[in-house]
């Protein structure tokens, strides 16, 4: 057999699986979904008008990018895979450091890895993939777990909790919840186009979940029976005007600090509205180039009784320089709030940037 031969068998092959069925199934309804939030004027912040335009192309993927999507997910995220090839193992300490570090700090195992299907990657520790995603969802359990937050989910009258992740991305932290807490529905909310995501990675990691996407059933009958299913995908521009039943915990990272100060104060209603017993937010006040948002936790504190938690002195961006908490910092922040002036403002704009673990109840 010729290597185009195999090349051309490799891509029918991938055609026939079920990953790209599940792409299929999902392109279209993300097709209806962004035809109908054009009709509806749907807005986004103007940093997600852009980004969007840059992953238009997986409104018609081949085969290959749906059997590498993970590779693609940087249009979300940012992170690449190039970073963690093999000739970039001479970079690996630093993950090696934060993971021994987070196990230190986790009392209850945790730890999940990046998954390697559909295409992930990640550095090699101890015969797992590691990268900064899976170490910022492990921090995040972390948080959730010392915050009070994972309890919740940890039900024993063998009922679903409602789990809604407000700018779910592309599925990553979904697929962490979902494995530790099995009987819980997931509500990934978010722009149609991630969805190309979120819904192909999570429907295919669970192959074997009941899932329900927006589009499927008529808007009066979506969530009656919002138990009978695994997940649930909803766009961003149906949130506010649909009648949801309590919601046990939401959660939002890394995607408050993105969008506006009306759509942040929005989901913040609407989640109190709806007897939202907990909110996890793991974001900045604000993002440096979004001048659309004021700052998240003053947002979120005009409708929860909010509390930082604080466990590691850097954000999850910073890999290698990693440490605890301590009072000699806790001292010097006191100190710079008392600083004159331009050196203040300096030092509020640093804080704004920090990444900040806030439980809402």
């Amino acid at each position: 057999m010729t290597l185009s031969h195999s090349i051309e068998d490799r891509i029918q092959r991938s055609r026939n699986t079920k990953e790209y069925q599940n792409y299929h199934r999902v392109r279209e309804s993300v097709i209806k979904m962004i035809e109908e939030s054009s009709v509806k004027g749907s807005s986004t912040s103007d940093y997600w008008k852009e980004e969007l335009q840059g992953f238009e192309y997986m409104l018609d993927a081949s085969p290959l990018i749906i059997e590498s999507l993970r590779e693609h997910c940087y249009h979300i995220t940012g992170l690449k895979s190039y970073d963690y090839r093999s000739h970039h193992s001479h970079k690996k300490q630093p993950y090696i450091e934060k993971l021994n570090l987070l196990k230190n700090l986790d009392g209850r195992n945790l730890c999940i890895p990046e998954n390697r299907n559909l295409g992930g990657f990640g550095h090699e520790i101890d015969g797992e993939l590691y990268n900064l995603d899976t170490l910022k969802f492990y921090e995040q359990l972390i948080a959730m777990d010392i915050g009070g937050v994972l309890p919740l989910l940890e039900k024993n009258d063998g009922k679903r909790n409602f789990v809604v992740e407000i700018g779910s991305g592309w599925g990553g932290f979904g697929y962490q919840i979902k494995k530790h807490f099995p009987n819980v529905t997931y509500v990934c909310v978010d722009l149609p186009q991630t969805m190309l995501f979120s819904a192909v990675y999570l429907s295919s990691l669970f192959p074997d979940s009941n899932t329900l996407i927006y589009g499927d059933i008529a808007d009066e009958q979506l969530l009656d029976k919002w138990y009978d299913y695994d997940f649930i995908f909803l766009p961003h521009y149906k949130f506010a005007d649909l009648e949801l039943p309590n919601i046990d915990v939401a959660i939002n990272t890394v995607s408050f600090q993105e969008m506006t100060t009306e759509q942040v104060s929005g989901y913040a209603s609407k989640l109190k509205e709806n007897g939202c017993r907990c909110l996890y937010s793991h974001n900045r006040d604000r993002s440096p180039h979004n001048q659309q948002l004021t700052k998240v936790s003053d947002i979120l504190s005009l409708y929860f009784k909010t509390s930082q938690i604080d466990f590691l002195d850097t954000s999850y961006t910073t890999i290698g320089k990693e440490k605890k908490r301590s009072l000699l910092n806790d001292t010097v922040r006191a100190l710079r709030k008392q600083l004159p002036g331009r050196l203040n403002r300096k030092a509020q704009d640093k804080s704004n940037r920090k990444y900040r673990h806030i439980v809402g109840r």
